[in-house]
């Protein structure tokens, strides 16, 4: 078992349920697949992993991105004119994160080299472009 820490890339590995699981209700077989980041370990049996939205099932991502929309809305709307004036693009960026308890040990790196091609310094700068225009709340054109 690797000794993951918080901030570490992860992806939940696939295998069968065992009736511990569906006890302590940390492991699904839909949770296979799911990308994201160590968000916290508490021990050895329990962390949890901030799920990239990108790796949920379709309609899990657009229930998701639904939901989110509409806390979004209420929270805006809950605020005065003023208030909502004074927010910049990035404070209305409305983020809700998807977050699992998950045993370690069912978390494994993203992927090898075998499963994925190496990508180049440039596919790195479009992401990373991307994901800062994101944060920043407008879109890509």
């Amino acid at each position: 078992m690797a000794n993951w820490k918080e901030g570490d890339r992860v992806r939940i590995r696939a295998r069968a349920q065992t009736s511990e699981d569906a006890k302590n209700c940390n492991y699904f077989p839909y949770f296979a697949g799911l990308t994201g980041v160590v968000q916290k370990v508490y021990n050895e049996k329990e962390s949890v992993v901030d799920v990239d939205p990108e790796s949920l099932p379709k309609d899990i991502r657009k229930r998701h991105d639904d939901i989110r929309d509409q806390m979004k809305t209420k929270w805006l709307e809950g605020l005065s004119e003023e208030g909502r004036s004074r927010l910049t693009e990035r404070e209305k960026d409305f983020v809700l994160h998807y977050a699992l308890l998950v045993n370690p040990e069912d978390l494994e790196m993203p992927g090898t080299e075998a499963s994925q091609a190496r990508r180049t310094i440039t596919d790195i700068e479009k992401a990373e472009e991307r994901e800062l225009l994101r944060h920043m709340g407008k879109s890509e054109g």
